[in-house]
């Protein structure tokens, strides 16, 4: 066995798999952050009258289902980790 049929039979399908098992999902999760955070920022431009949050999150968590499949509790702690964080750099 060459050096070359190695790599074609065991390492190439090895790396496959380590991508498909590590590496996409963390692409995901990283996609599915940078659109929830581009939702919260977007909802906090529409619903700018104070006490609107319940209307605000309805409408990040409409705006996300729409592509991704997310739990509320889930969708909810990254609002909350999203607004914390703007709320920090506003202050």
């Amino acid at each position: 066995m060459t050096w070359v049929d190695f790599a074609i039979e065991f390492i190439i399908p090895l790396l496959c798999a380590a991508i498909t098992y590590y590496v996409i999902p963390i692409l995901k999760e990283k996609n599915l952050y940078n659109y929830v955070r581009i939702g919260v920022h977007a909802a906090e431009q529409l619903f700018r009258d104070s006490g609107m949050g319940r209307e605000k999150f309805d409408y990040v968590k409409k705006w996300v289902n729409e592509k991704f499949k997310i739990s509320d509790q889930d969708l909810e702690n990254m609002i909350e980790a999203i607004v914390f964080e703007m709320n920090k750099d506003i202050n």
